[in-house]
Parts: C-alpha cells; structure tokens; sequence
C-alpha cells in the first residue's frame, strides 16, 4: 500500500545529529502540543500517537506506570516524537523494568510510530539508548506495531550491535483499505459479486425504508456513544458474547473521555444509517488528517433486518462518507474479517518486537515474561475465555488484567 500523500519525506544528513528531549510526566505533553500533533500527522502516523489520546489514555489504564516522553530533534525540526511508558512487569515470580508505547495494551490499537522517514534508524537507537542505558530498564516493546511501519525491519538490522532482539514476529493480520479519488471508483476495485451484493442491499432498503444518513460529531457525539454502546452490546449478546465495552476493562469509561476531548476538533465521529428515523447500522471512527481509523461497528440485532447485509452496507457507507470527506485510508483494526477482504481491504502483519539489554539478567528476564505471556495467552485466553467459558452457566467477565498487561 502506498504511503499517504502526507507523510513527511526528510533527506537525514549523513550521519545525522540528534537531540532528545525528554518529557518526565504526561502533562508536559501540554507545552509543545501543536508542534507535536503536526509532526504526527505529517509523519504519516495515528491518532494513537495525539496528545488527547495518550493523556486520554494515561487517565484511564497508566496507574503504576512512568511516562518516558521522547522528542528527538535534528536542529530545532522534530524527527521522532516515541511516548512511552515505563513499569515493572511480572512474568510469574520474575519482575521486569519495561518500557512500551503508551497506548499499546488496554484498546485494540495497531501502532505506527511517528519517525520521519529515513530518520527511523538513528531515531529508534536514541530511544533505546535513553530507555535501555539511561532509564535501566531491562527490555522495550514497540508491540503491537503494524506491518507497514520500518521499525520492525530497522530494529532487526540493529539486533546484535548493543541490543537483542528477544522476540519478533507476527500475532496475527490487521487490516487497511485505500481509498480512490472517488466512490464509483471504489465500487469499480472490488470483485463484482461484492458490488452486487451491495446494490441489491441498497434497493432494498430503499425499498423497506426511507433512508437517511448522517455524521455525527462534536458535542453530539459524546452522548451518541450511549446509543452505539447499546446497539453494539446489543448485537453481540446475540453471539453470547459481551462485546467490546462488556470485554475491555474501562473502556465505556475511556471512549467518552476520549471524545469529549476530541469534541473541540471534530476528530470522534458516528455514522449513522436510519430507516424510517430508526438507527439500523452504526460506525465509531476517528479521522486524523487523511486517515480514518474505524474502531467498532454495531447494528440493529433484529433477524428479521438480516437479509439486508446491514454490516456490509454500514462498511461500504463509511467508504463512501470517507471518500467525500477526502481520507484516502481506513484503518479498520486488528484480525482477519472475510467481509472486509471482500470489501477489498489489504492485510498487514502486527508486528510483535520486543529488544532486550545484553547482559544476561536483562535477556533471562525478558525470556522468562514472554514466555509466562505465551502460557496466559494459552491456558488464559484460548483455552477458558474463548472455549471453556462460553459454555458455562454464568456470566461471561471482562478480560483479566493481567492477561491484558503481558501481551507484550
């Protein structure tokens, strides 16, 4: 996939020289605010990455952490803008100092860090030397990172100089559509049974109904969220399951923080697609520059509103509104859903790349975690959340923290 028209294309000089800045609390973030959200999105990377969704997210799930902030300058011009978050990690009875992005556990976030392209290599060994050397801390995770971000590949080629790549591979695909000048040209790129299948959708609702659509955002939409909670839950409880605000610890309470903050700038949208007034389908996205991240979707659970492909027309609608509002790339999330391929969105890896410290104690207590992570995520995840507990009589719980907190 093609980089977005955006991103920020540096000539390094050779070899460059770097500043770091650090910045020691999350409110420091206040003070260089607009230069650090510019180079954001001119560097091509997320709304993960804004300062209203770390401090969002420090609110919420950053008890017991220590932020590590860092600005890393060549001349007076930011090339690397990496927030991280530094805590004692257990791996069993083993205690490990780590240092990961803030953001990177407790949502269902795929990270592209902020680096200006050719600047990615001398930008992440500034980071590690600061976080590795300076902070002491025994290990860094750049997890889960997405397959279209360099630093994977340049962390790799730096694995063995000062540092050792404990880990790296793959937790499984997330999933991203480009977008063309127009809709008709996004009909014309997918398979033609997709697109019929999208047209008889449309008729008939055109047919059952009277459609409308519309956007909804700033202050409306911090209230909204109560509606789409509701209709997503709603629909999940249909599968047995409890959805994604029942299944992430504080997360009702994290997304309206998060679009209260967001009110101001439009960024926290709904799109809505009514029948006859009646909400049918839903989607929560945020929009940073020409990117749209789509986090979740909800409908209306009625069987008898099946036969309309309500999640296929609700996808192809944000498509078409995204399109008209000039994004020219979706960010749908981590897993593999056969209707998005359908859809014709492209998979990438998320990366998983976590470098130790060489010494020995640094490099065994770093092993022991991954290692105590890949036993929760079996026993834990696989085996009691996803088999054992669907088919107990009570009541399904939210994810276990702990389990949250070693997917490193």
């Amino acid at each position: 996939m093609s980089a977005p028209a955006t991103i920020e294309r540096l000539a390094p000089a050779a070899p460059p020289r770097l500043r770091v800045e650090h910045l020691g609390s999350i409110d420091a973030l206040h003070r260089i605010r607009g230069e650090w959200d510019e180079f954001v999105e001119r560097s091509g990377s997320d709304i993960y990455f804004t300062v209203d969704w770390l401090q969002t997210w420090w609110k919420h799930y950053g008890r017991g952490r220590a932020f590590a902030g860092l600005v890393v300058r060549a001349g007076e011009r930011i090339v690397g803008a990496l927030p991280f978050c530094v805590q004692r990690v257990w791996g069993g009875p083993v205690p490990v100092r780590l240092a990961r992005f803030v953001g990177g556990d407790s949502t269902i976030a795929v990270l592209t860090p902020p680096v200006a392209a050719g600047y990615e290599e001398p930008v992440l060994r500034a980071a590690l030397e600061r976080l590795l050397d300076g902070a002491g801390c025994d290990a860094v995770s750049l997890s889960p990172l997405s397959g279209v971000s360099p630093l994977a590949e340049v962390a790799g080629r730096m694995a063995g100089e000062r540092f050792a790549m404990t880990r790296s591979d793959s937790t499984g695909p997330h999933m991203m559509f480009a977008l063309p000048d127009s809709f008709d040209a996004y009909l014309a790129g997918i398979n033609r049974y997709s697109r019929r299948d999208h047209r008889r959708s449309m008729r008939h609702l055109d047919e059952a109904y009277e459609i409308s659509y519309r956007v909804v955002s700033g202050d409306e939409a911090v209230a909204y969220l109560d509606r789409f909670a509701a209709m997503h839950t709603a629909h999940w409880r249909t599968e047995g399951k409890l959805g994604h605000f029942g299944d992430w610890p504080r997360s009702t309470e994290f997304t309206r923080d998060l679009i209260a903050r967001m009110a101001s700038t439009g960024r926290a949208r709904f799109f809505e697609i009514s029948g006859d007034g009646r909400p049918l389908a839903i989607e929560q996205c945020f929009v940073f520059g020409d990117r749209c991240h789509w986090r979740l979707a909800a409908r209306d659970s009625d069987p008898a509103l099946d036969r309309f492909g309500l999640g296929r027309v609700g996808a192809v609608e944000l498509f078409r509104t995204s399109i008209d509002g000039g994004q020219t790339l979706i960010e749908a999330g981590p897993g593999h859903y056969e209707y998005k391929a359908r859809l014709g969105a492209q998979e990438h890896p998320v990366r998983r790349v976590v470098i130790s410290r060489r010494s020995p104690s640094s490099r065994w207590r770093t092993a022991v975690l991954l290692r105590w992570g890949d036993l929760l995520h079996l026993v834990y995840y696989r085996g009691w959340f996803l088999k054992l507990a669907p088919r107990l009589p009570r009541a399904r719980r939210p994810l276990w923290r702990p389990w949250i907190r070693s997917r490193v």
